[in-house]
């Protein structure tokens, strides 16, 4: 596993630690920041997964065979 993606899975143990936190302190301030957080996270974790998977194949085009042509 490379470094960048250790530190994500670090952060993303650090965001849910902050989160209890502010659960656990009723610190209801902190949830529109830290839902922005999450999302952000996955945005990278994404991001992060599809740099290190190879490209998906393209999609053939559709090709539409009228009734008349087709056997």
């Amino acid at each position: 596993m490379d470094r960048l993606t250790t530190l994500a899975r670090d952060l993303t143990s650090i965001l849910e630690e902050i989160h209890e936190e502010a659960e656990r302190r009723n610190l209801r301030g902190l949830d529109a920041p830290l839902a922005w957080l999450g999302e952000a996270n996955g945005w990278l974790r994404h991001e992060l997964a599809r740099s290190t998977s190879p490209a998906p194949a393209e999609a053939v085009p559709f090709t539409y065979i009228p009734v008349e042509y087709r056997r």
